[in-house]
C-alpha cells in the first residue's frame, strides 16, 4: 500500500493509528516524515473527522438508494413478468430497510408507498383475466409485509433519532460542564480563591486544585482535617479546631482568617468562609472557600506603616508650629518654681521662720514641677515614634490637656475658647498621643480658618455620649464654614484650601479615628462656621480596646 493512500485513510479516520496499522514494512521507517504531514491541533482533527464521516455518510447513502432502486425493479420485473406463484413482492421489504438504513424519514415514507403500488401495479399486469384466491392471497400477504416492514422502520428510526437527539444533548452538557469547570479553574486560579467540601459526621473532605495550591500539598495527600491543622500557624490552631466544634454544632455559616505555616518559614493569610448544606441523602455538608488573602494582608501592612509614618511626620511638624506655645507651657511653671523658692528662702531667712508658709510654698513647687514634668512628657510622647498604645482613658481630662498645648496660640489668634463637658467624664479606650494629635489638628484648623474673620472668634468643644457604645467630641468654630464643593472632600488626602497647607491633617486624623473603631465627619451648623465631629468607643469592663 502506498503512502499516499495510508495518508489518505489516516486522514479519513481521524487517527494516526491507522497509519502505523496499515504501512508496510518496507514503509514503515518513514511512518515518522508522514506524521509530520498530519495536524497536531486535535481540533481540527475532529473537524476534519466529522466532515469526513458526513461525506462518507453521504456517498453510502447514495450507494444504498442506488442499490435499492435496482433490487425494486428486479422484483418488480419478475413479479409482473413471471408465471411464479409465489408472494415474490414481499422481497419488497429489503428495499424498505435499505432505505430506511439511511436514516432519512420522507425518503422511507416515499419508499413504503412506492413498492405498496408496484406490488398493486404489478398484480394487476399478472392478472388481467381473472384473480385467484391464491393471487389475492399473495397480494395481501406481499402489502402487509411492506406495511408492517414500514411501520417498524419508521419507529426504529423515530427512536434511533431520539436517542442520537439525546446523545447529542448529553455531549453538548457534558462540553457545558467541561468549560465551565475549566472556567471555574482558571478563575480560582487567578482570584486564588478554592472550594472545599467537608461532609460530617464523619469528616470527609473534598478540595479544589486552588486547595491543594494554597496549602502546597502534591495531589496525592488525601483531603483531611489533620492535613489542614499540619499547615495551619501554632498560634492559630485553637481557632482551626474551632471551626469543627461549630460545624459540629451545626452552625449556618462559619467565619475564620489565620494563617498558614508553610514548610520552608513562609507565612500565608487565609481567610475561609463555609455554610451549612443539607444533602439529597440526607447528610450534613459544609461548602466554602478558601481565599489566599496574604498580598492583601502584606499591603494593608504596608499602609498602615506609611501612615503610622506620615502621622509621625505631621506630629514632629505640629511641635514645631506649636513651640512658642509650648515653651510658655514650659517656662511658666518653672518660674512659679522659682518664685516660689525665693519666697521659702525669705520665710526661713526671718528671725522667727515661718514654717507654714515654707510648707505652703515647698507643695506648690512640687505642683508646678509636676506640672511642668507632665508637659514635657506628653511633648516627648507625641515626639516619639511608637506603635499605637491603647488605654483607657479620661476624655474630658485628655481633652483639656490639648487645649492647654495649643493656648498660647489660641491666645495669638486672639480665640475664646468655650468648654462644653459632659458630667460625669465618659472612659473611652484609645492611644493618647494620637488621640491628642486629632484634638490639637482639629482646634488648629478652627483657629487658623478664623483668620480672616471680621466677627468674634471663638472655638467651641463639648464632649457627649453619641449612642451607648460611643462617645462624641465636637468641635465648633465662627469661621467661614464649609463649601458644599468641598465637603465631599474634606477628608481626602492632600485636599487643603491653605495656600500654605498640604491636606494631610484631615486626612490622618480619619485615619486615626477609624482605626480606633469611630468615625469623623463635617457639618454645616446654620448659625454659621464649621462643625467636626468624631466618635470613639466607649471602654466598658473588661472590653479592651480596638486599634
Amino acid at each position: 500500500m502506498c503512502p499516499g493512500e495510508v495518508l489518505t485513510d489516516a486522514l479519513r479516520f481521524g487517527s494516526t493509528n491507522a497509519i502505523f496499522e496499515r504501512l508496510c514494512p518496507s514503509c514503515a521507517d518513514s511512518f515518522p516524515s508522514f506524521a509530520m504531514l498530519m495536524p497536531s491541533d486535535p481540533a481540527v482533527l475532529k473537524d476534519r473527522h466529522s466532515r469526513r464521516i458526513s461525506r462518507a455518510v453521504g456517498r453510502d447513502a447514495r450507494v444504498v438508494s442506488v442499490l435499492a432502486a435496482l433490487i425494486a425493479l428486479a422484483v418488480f420485473l419478475i413479479d409482473s413478468l413471471t408465471p411464479l406463484d409465489i408472494a415474490i413482492a414481499v422481497l419488497y421489504v429489503v428495499v424498505v430497510l435499505l432505505v430506511s438504513s439511511t436514516g432519512n424519514r420522507p425518503a422511507t415514507i416515499a419508499t413504503a408507498w412506492g413498492c405498496v403500488i408496484l406490488t398493486l401495479f404489478a398484480f394487476l399486469m399478472s392478472h388481467t383475466e381473472q384473480y385467484s384466491g391464491g393471487a389475492i392471497a399473495r397480494c395481501v400477504v406481499s402489502l402487509l409485509a411492506i406495511a408492517t416492514t414500514s411501520v417498524l422502520s419508521l419507529r426504529n428510526q423515530a427512536a434511533t433519532a431520539s436517542l442520537h437527539e439525546h446523545i447529542q444533548e448529553r455531549m453538548q452538557a457534558e462540553q457545558a460542564l467541561e468549560r465551565s469547570e475549566a472556567f471555574l479553574l482558571d478563575a480560582q486560579r487567578l482570584s486564588r480563591t478554592a472550594s472545599i467540601a467537608t461532609s460530617l459526621p464523619e469528616g470527609t473532605m473534598w478540595w479544589s486544585d486552588e486547595a491543594y495550591r494554597i496549602f502546597e500539598y502534591p495531589r496525592d495527600v488525601e483531603p483531611s482535617l489533620e492535613a489542614v491543622l499540619a499547615r495551619t500557624h501554632r498560634d492559630d490552631l485553637a481557632s482551626v479546631r474551632g471551626v469543627r466544634e461549630q460545624a459540629l454544632a451545626g452552625a449556618p455559616l462559619i467565619d475564620l482568617e489565620h494563617r498558614l505555616a508553610m514548610p520552608d518559614g513562609r507565612v500565608k493569610y487565609v481567610h475561609f468562609v463555609t455554610h451549612l448544606v443539607r444533602s439529597q441523602t440526607g447528610g450534613t455538608e459544609y461548602v466554602g472557600a478558601l481565599m489566599d488573602i496574604t498580598e492583601t494582608k502584606v499591603a494593608q501592612e504596608a499602609l498602615a506603616r506609611s501612615t503610622a509614618e506620615l502621622a509621625h511626620v505631621t506630629r514632629i511638624t505640629m511641635l514645631g508650629e506649636l513651640a512658642a506655645s509650648i515653651a510658655h507651657e514650659v517656662t511658666q511653671p518653672i518660674a512659679a518654681i522659682v518664685t516660689n523658692g525665693d519666697a521659702s528662702l525669705r520665710w526661713l531667712n526671718r528671725p522667727s521662720p515661718d514654717l507654714m508658709e515654707v510648707q505652703q510654698s515647698i507643695t506648690q513647687m512640687i505642683r508646678d514641677a509636676k506640672r511642668a514634668s507632665d508637659v514635657i512628657q506628653q511633648i516627648r510622647s507625641m515626639a516619639k515614634k511608637r506603635d499605637p498604645l491603647p488605654a483607657t482613658l479620661d476624655l474630658n481630662e485628655i481633652v483639656e490637656q490639648s487645649i492647654e498645648l495649643v493656648r498660647r496660640e489660641l491666645d495669638r489668634h486672639r480665640v475664646h475658647v468655650e468648654i462644653d463637658f459632659m458630667t460625669p467624664s465618659l472612659a473611652v479606650c484609645c492611644d493618647r498621643v494620637q488621640l491628642q494629635q486629632v484634638l490639637i489638628n482639629l482646634i488648629m484648623n478652627g483657629a487658623q480658618a478664623m483668620g480672616d474673620s471680621g466677627g468674634p472668634r471663638r472655638v467651641r468643644i463639648a464632649t457627649r455620649r453619641f449612642d451607648e457604645l460611643h462617645a462624641q467630641i465636637v468641635v465648633q468654630d465662627s469661621g467661614t464654614g464649609i463649601s458644599e464643593e468641598n465637603a465631599s472632600r474634606l477628608f481626602a488626602a492632600f485636599f487643603t484650601t491653605k495656600a500654605e497647607g498640604m491636606g494631610i491633617g484631615l486626612s490622618i486624623c480619619r485615619s486615626i479615628v477609624e482605626a480606633h473603631g469611630g468615625r469623623i465627619w463635617a457639618e454645616s451648623p446654620e448659625e454659621g462656621g464649621a462643625m467636626l465631629l468624631f466618635t470613639l468607643p466607649i471602654a466598658h469592663p473588661g472590653v479592651p480596646g480596638v486599634l
